[in-house]
This record gives C-alpha cells, structure tokens and sequence, in this order.
C-alpha cells in the first residue's frame, strides 16, 4: 500500500482494526476508531461530516463502543454532539493495524529487487 494515499491507508486500517479486534466490530465501529486514532475528528459531527454518514448513526456507534473501545471526553445536550477518545485498549489496536500496513509485504520487496 502506498503511503501517499490517504483514503486508501484509512480503508486498509479500518479494515485491519475489524478484522482483529477481539470483539465483534462492524464496518461503521472500526471505521471510527481508524478515524479518530488518524486523527480524522474526535467529535461525533465532524467525523459524521468526513465519513459521510448520518450523525445519528455515528452517535448510535458511540454508545455501542463506550467504555470498552472509546470513551466520552464531553456532550453537548442540546446538539448531542460528543467528543471521544479511545481506549488504551482501542489505541492498541489501531496502533497495531497502522504499523503492520506500514511494514513492506514480501511481495512489495520482491517487486523492488527486480527494479
């Protein structure tokens, strides 16, 4: 995976983080968690707005994640909008599916030899 593309990086963590995680993740769950841990939002509005989904259902995800993958840092009552930060927990996980993308495949080094 090239470095340069950063939707394809956020993807490939996204995907890496659900498919590891030892808890049931789905899409919408790890792809909050690449965010955040990318640095993408850390409010339920902006990450809603980046990943274009409904704030409901990022909101929906935040309540099914808090305590064991995120926690709430802060909630606006009136507009619902809450800030996050992930747990060491999650923040492993995501570290871990970042740094295992950022390692050259075998294939990646072959192909490089042969140049």
């Amino acid at each position: 995976m090239r470095d340069d593309d950063p939707a394809a990086r956020f993807l490939a963590v996204a995907d890496r983080i659900s498919q590891t995680a030892p808890v049931a993740l789905d899409a919408t769950g790890a792809a909050l968690i690449a965010a955040v841990h990318l640095g993408v939002g850390s409010d339920s509005r902006s990450l809603a707005n980046k990943l274009g989904i409904a704030h409901a259902l990022v909101l929906r995800e935040i309540n099914a994640l808090d305590g064991r993958m995120m926690t709430t840092e802060k909630r606006d009552a009136r507009t619902q909008r809450t800030w996050v930060k992930l747990t060491d927990e999650a923040s492993a996980l995501a570290l871990a599916a970042s740094n295992v993308l950022l390692k050259p495949s075998l294939e990646d080094a072959a192909h490089s030899q042969m140049e």
